[in-house]
């Protein structure tokens, strides 16, 4: 029995791998027969001793499924038709299968296969015609036959002719599922249909009962997509690898962990169930050929076997998996709690001693000269490869925690994060690293021990405060400055600590947030669960994640992993290379959730190393350089001197902000100019009339897009734009000036379309209007709709995302009226008309990318969206400053160590201590070299990011130039004599 009904199961998903629709729906109608012919020798061969693997699984929704055909099966009287209805790729033909074969022997003496593809071009031999007879006349008196009815695999088709044959297809089968007759057009009358219908659809239940018009006996089974069943994968690929394995001479073949994970990370959106069973088969074949050569080869589907998920394999390298002994690593208690309390704290409280009592200038306080000359440059080279993880083992925090912990023990009810800190932090983050960095200036903290003690201790207060009031770590989140920095670099990190979601499901503990795993009962650090509170499978970016490995350490599922990745993965891959030369099929919009107040860090961290170079802008603009070292006092030179320091540190920000808020106009002028110079009068005529016309439709949003789509495929082919001209009165003559003017081109969706149409109408009436100066345009430009708020479009969908599933659905969108984010207010009707523009493949959702689409096409894009293309430039202005001193002065931390300390050494002594100090050609050489690559890492940057938001080129190329013109002062004061001005003062 088992092995009769693992043939049939085989078989099936053998003829899966056919190409050709018809190729496919012939072989396997063909295995069908020769099981159908086994069967009869064994009336129990398909038992559900071995059930179709698409019934596999523990899930809730494989649960009620099986119920479902069970019920079926254990009512033998029963004759009401049977609809499997779900999405593409949700097995539901397999099921279909199943069903019949264990129907009653009565119902299933002769069984019809149709693939609704293929009846339309064989229209009138199945439904027949005024002189012969068709299929479904020869059917319809046939109670002991079942007839399997299989819907369309695409609803694309060619042309209005097979449009219309489709619809009459459905129609009769409308008729013959939800009253049970057919009509003959033989015999020009509507008889009984009386054979069972087992039938698959992707429409759902409503669509019969609505055209049946009261209660329709059938019996209705929702089949789940794979995206919906993540959890059943492993059950339902471990029993097609049952099925497979031994058409290649392979036997008892397990999927390893790593291939369960390639499955469970892959996007099972398009048609699951046929990719699954293609995947394996290849799969298996690998393996198979592999064990020719290989006799050690092991009997397991490893990651290199599978090809699904390929692309996001490549770029990632699993460390944990790679490297097995990384875990042991992360699961120790050193790693990072017993370090932080043990090691950090004291070497911190020992340094700000230092500092305090020491001398005071880097000259002769070795903690003062690693502070500056050691941390910083250190600092920044940690960014680009392990991200964030500084706030793991941050000082400031370490005794945060301590205080933490103290506060928990005397019984103080620590608080949950309030709802300002989200909002308000990065600006509280923002203000205070500029007065910061301010201070560092005017009292030249870099050379006096005890103010950069105090700037230490300034931090660690922030983090002591929070910590004995809200639970975790609020300060580092959203409100300490260092932190706020952090978290821009990281999102550039080559690695990541990432879950996805799929290997969650079922997770109710939720320990890598919670904590409190038996797993680490001996780390308290771990203990706690995520220091920053984040759900791990929902990270968009890596600016929050600190790495502090802790949801590695508490998930006893081992779902969270430690991956290697390509530089600014988070920006969407790959922003390095020109789009000229990228792989359309790999370019992935960025998902880097990006602040305004963040992004100003960014201009303030580039003007903080102009500043530097005070002395000397001030002796090119021919001003006193003495200025630059006049230190506090109520007089005309230190006010100049903080006035100065306060519009340096802006001056980045400033032009970057100034040069975006003249190019987002002038960009519009230029495109409408562009326009009105290409088109003739009759073409503008011609858009016109057919605007217009749509407009005086006055039809809602779907019914627009039914006329243009009227495949419903999600696409509009040109048939199909004709199609829409003739419902719109638009004159045969102007049907090629259109075309001319839209363009031919495959896959367009309606909205783009749309879109499109709208942007030729506002064009022709500024024409009409003769208003084609720069000024009106620029007018126009800056009267469009615009955010009230400062927040990002990721912030925006996250906010409404209440539900926390990555959708947003109707009501959640709609939310958006309620918010206040629009300078003027949407109506709830405009906020609908937005949805289901958005909305093109009608499920009832919005991921985050139609969400960002659809609100790019109706307000300005602020700088915030393309401004953290600044990021890599401000890395290398940054990285390169600290590099030059570090270059100087860190090699002589050793030397400084007596003075610091205040004890005599003999000159000779002295002179034996190692003395590390690189000429100016070698630092000129470093600073050059950073900034040319971070230069050209952060054009790239911004053209991906204005790529992704859909700007224009002129508004790129002034944001280019802007940076060219950063690079450039940046490159021209590092190398400036050091005769002339020492930055390093």
């Amino acid at each position: 029995m088992a092995v009769a009904a693992g043939k049939r199961a085989a078989a099936l998903i053998a003829a899966t791998l056919f190409t050709s629709t018809t190729a496919f729906h012939i072989a396997k109608n063909q295995l069908d027969a020769g099981l159908r012919s086994a069967a009869a020798n064994d009336s129990s061969a398909f038992s559900s001793d071995i059930p179709t693997p698409i019934l596999e699984g523990g899930s809730t929704k494989a649960i009620r499924l099986r119920k479902q055909l069970q019920e079926i099966w254990n009512d033998p009287t029963n004759t009401s038709p049977i609809i499997l209805t779900g999405p593409k790729g949700s097995g539901k033909s397999e099921l279909a299968e199943e069903i019949v074969y264990q129907l009653p022997s009565w119902q299933t003496k002769i069984v019809h296969r149709l693939t609704l593809d293929d009846g339309i071009d064989f229209l009138d031999t199945i439904l027949g015609t005024a002189s012969h007879p068709g299929l479904f006349d020869d059917l319809s008196v046939q109670a002991n036959t079942t007839l399997v009815l299989k819907g369309f695999q695409s609803q694309h088709v060619d042309s209005k002719d097979s449009l219309d044959r489709r619809g009459e297809l459905i129609d009769v089968l409308d008729t013959m599922v939800t009253k049970g007759q057919f009509y003959s057009t033989y015999e020009n009358s509507t008889k009984a249909f009386l054979p069972r219908i087992v039938g698959c659809t992707q429409r759902p239940p409503q669509y019969f009962t609505e055209r049946c018009g009261k209660h329709l006996n059938a019996t209705f089974i929702k089949v789940p997509s794979f995206e919906q069943r993540k959890s059943d994968i492993q059950a339902i690929a471990a029993a097609k690898i049952k099925l497979l394995e031994r058409k290649f001479g392979l036997t008892n073949i397990e999927l390893s962990k790593e291939g369960r994970q390639r499955l469970l990370d892959h996007r099972w959106e398009v048609d699951g169930d046929s990719e699954l069973d293609s995947e394996l088969y290849n799969g298996l074949q690998l393996l198979a050929s592999e064990k020719k050569w290989n006799p050690f080869a092991t009997d397991s589907l490893e990651p290199r076997h599978l090809l699904v998920n390929a692309y996001d394999e490549t770029i990632r390298k699993r460390l944990l998996y790679d490297i097995p002994f990384l875990r042991n690593v992360i699961m120790s208690p050193w790693v990072f709690g017993n370090t932080l309390t043990y090691i950090v704290t004291p070497v911190f409280i020992l340094v700000n001693l230092i500092l305090f009592l020491g001398p005071q200038t880097r000259e002769e306080n070795a903690a003062l000269t690693f502070f500056w000359a050691g941390w910083w440059p250190g600092i920044m080279l940690v960014f680009p490869f392990l991200g964030r993880i500084w706030c793991t083992v941050c000082p400031f925090m370490a005794v945060g925690n301590i205080a933490q912990e103290i506060a928990t023990n005397m019984g103080v009810q620590l608080k949950k994060w309030p709802s300002w800190a989200k909002e308000s932090g990065p600006a509280f983050a923002f203000g205070l690293f500029y007065a910061i960095l301010m201070w560092e200036e005017l009292w030249d903290l870099p050379q006096n021990g005890a103010l950069s003690a105090c700037l230490l201790i300034l931090i660690t207060s922030g983090a002591v405060v929070n910590s004995v009031i809200y639970e975790k770590r609020l300060w580092c989140r959203y409100m300490c400055p260092i932190g706020a920095m952090n978290k821009m670099f990281a999102t550039l990190s080559m690695t990541e600590v990432r879950t996805f979601k799929s290997n969650c499901e079922g997770c109710t503990t939720a320990e890598c947030i919670n904590g409190g795993s038996p797993t680490v009962a001996h780390d308290n650090y771990a203990l706690k669960g995520c220091t920053m509170d984040l759900k791990n499978n929902q990270l968009r970016d890596m600016g929050d994640c600190v790495m502090c490995m802790s949801c590695v350490a508490n998930c006893q599922r081992e779902s969270p992993e430690f991956n290697l990745r390509p530089l600014g993965q988070d920006y969407g891959l790959p922003w390095l290379l020109p789009k000229s030369i990228q792989s359309s099929e790999n370019m992935a919009l960025s998902q880097v959730e990006t602040n305004f107040w963040l992004g100003g860090i960014v201009c303030i961290l580039q003007g903080s190393v102009l500043l530097h170079y005070l002395p000397k802008i001030l002796t090119d603009f021919g001003m006193d350089p003495t200025i630059a070292t006049v230190g506090p006092a109520l007089d005309t030179a230190f006010a100049t001197h903080t006035m100065l320091a306060f519009a340096i540190l802006g001056f980045p920000g400033g032009l970057s902000f100034i040069a975006d808020t003249a190019a987002v106009p002038l960009e519009s002028s230029v495109k409408v100019l562009k326009r009105q110079l290409t088109r003739t009068p009759a073409e503008n005529a011609a858009i016109k009339t057919l605007y217009e016309s749509m407009l005086q439709q006055n039809v809602d949003v779907s019914a627009a897009i039914k006329e243009w789509d009227q495949d419903g495929d999600g696409t509009v082919s040109d048939w199909e734009v004709k199609e829409a001209f003739k419902l719109l009165d638009i004159p045969e003559y102007e049907y090629g000036l259109l075309f001319n003017l839209l363009g031919k081109e495959e896959g367009r969706t309606v909205s783009s379309l749309f879109d499109d149409i709208q942007e030729l109408y506002f064009d022709v009436q500024e024409a009409q209007r003769g208003s084609v100066s720069l000024a009106a345009t620029f007018k126009n430009q800056m009267s469009e709709n615009d955010f009230e708020t400062k927040l990002t479009f990721v912030e925006i969908f996250n906010r409404l995302d209440k539900d926390g599933n990555g959708f947003l659905s109707k009501d959640e969108f709609l939310a958006m009226s309620k918010e206040g984010y629009f300078k003027k207010p949407l109506s709830e009707e405009e906020l609908n008309d937005l949805f289901y523009q958005a909305d093109v493949l009608g499920i009832g959702r919005l991921n985050l990318f139609e969400f960002m689409s659809i609100l790019r096409k109706n307000v300005k894009i602020g700088i915030q969206e393309i401004g953290y293309g600044y990021l890599p430039l401000a890395w290398g202005s940054l990285t390169a400053y600290w590099l030059g001193l570090g270059m100087q002065e860190l090699g002589l931390t050793l030397v400084r160590v007596p003075s610091t300390f205040n004890v005599w050494i003999s000159q000779g002594f002295r002179d034996s201590i190692p003395q590390y100090v690189f000429d100016t050609s070698t630092i000129y050489a470093v600073q050059v070299s950073v900034m040319l690559v971070s230069y050209i890492a952060s054009v790239a940057l911004t053209q991906k990011l204005c790529d992704d938001n859909r700007i224009g080129p002129v508004r790129f190329g002034t944001h280019a130039v802007t940076q060219s013109i950063g690079a450039a002062i940046t490159l021209y004061l590092m190398l400036s004599p050091e005769a002339i001005v020492s930055a390093y003062r």
